[in-house]
């Protein structure tokens, strides 16, 4: 008992659940920086809860970087989770779970989403540069523009998630069903699901695999991969951190922020404003296991809530 490590904990609790290599890695990480504060030493079942809590007011401290409420019940909740596996198969010696009851009231911020205006003007930004890099001949600041472009309204006209993105294959693309597959690897829940791919989307998705066939990318390779297609990125394969590094030029281009899950946000609020709205066709369209999920996605309409005011007059 009084030998049994963290490591030995991850290692159990992952032997019994069928996880992602992205979900062992939400387990893994919370445990390394708890770790760090008390100690590479310290064994599981030495943990006491005024461990947990002074390692909570560490986080939220200027030394422990004022950390997100959201950010602290993430740790505490994959933490607390892993105790209670090692408590239910009386892997350590001790009854109570030093994380439970931990987390912290989160507040509720709205959700960011986008603007048609601010979508137009991103859209003219690339337009724009486009033509730059095609006339001067030389790579711009959101070298290959062309391609940006089609990750740009692939985000906007499916709202899938940046993992689904980068996991995506030329077989994920039925260009002749008009149907895309997000793949329930990139997805929080394990679940697959399908969008329908818009007349707005599909010629950029024609572009990009006809551009994928020319430069060779085969079956079971990713297909939105910047480094196929560019002169200045040299990577194997394209990971978040290019993405989102050309979401962070576009934002400093604009004067606003951008991101992929801004988009995600954004479909769903506006799908919810149409007069035929359906929450269920929302919660299909977005990936989700259910109705609550879908309606933290969903920013209400200020104009909603001002007519609903007045009809009451």
């Amino acid at each position: 008992m009084k030998t049994f490590t963290f490591d030995d904990l991850l290692q159990s609790y992952f032997s019994e659940r069928w996880l992602t290599e992205r979900s062992r890695i939400s387990y893994s990480v919370p445990v390394k920086l708890f770790r760090r504060f008390v100690g590479q030493d310290k064994l599981p079942a030495e943990v006491s809860r005024d461990d947990v809590r002074e390692w909570r007011e560490f986080c939220f401290s200027e030394e422990g970087r004022n950390l997100a409420h959201s950010s602290w019940n993430n740790y505490c909740r994959h933490n607390r989770i892993l105790f209670k596996h090692a408590i239910d198969h009386a892997l350590i010696d001790i009854s109570f779970n030093p994380f439970a009851k931990m987390e912290v009231s989160s507040p509720k911020k709205r959700k960011k989403t986008l603007s048609k205006r601010q979508v137009e003007m991103a859209r003219e930004a690339i337009g724009l540069y486009k033509k730059m890099e095609w006339y001067r001949k030389k790579p711009s600041v959101l070298h290959p523009v062309w391609f940006w472009e089609i990750v740009f309204e692939t985000f906007y006209h499916t709202g899938i998630r940046l993992t689904q993105l980068l996991l995506m294959k030329p077989e994920d693309i039925n260009l002749k069903s008009r149907v895309l597959t997000a793949t329930w690897q990139g997805a929080k829940n394990n679940r697959e699901h399908f969008v329908p791919i818009s007349n707005a989307l599909y010629p950029h998705l024609e572009n990009l695999m006809n551009s994928a066939k020319m430069v060779g990318i085969q079956r079971g390779e990713q297909l939105f991969n910047v480094n196929r297609f560019s002169v200045r990125h040299r990577m194997e394969t394209m990971d978040s951190w290019q993405v989102e590094s050309f979401y962070q030029k576009l934002s400093q281009i604009c004067g606003y922020q951008m991101s992929p899950h801004r988009f995600r946000h954004t479909l769903g609020t506006e799908l919810m404003k149409e007069p035929d709205r359906n929450l269920h066709i929302v919660k299909a369209l977005l990936g989700h296991s259910n109705i609550s999920t879908t309606l933290e996605y969903v920013e209400v309409d200020i104009g909603s809530l001002r007519s609903a005011l007045e009809g009451r007059v």
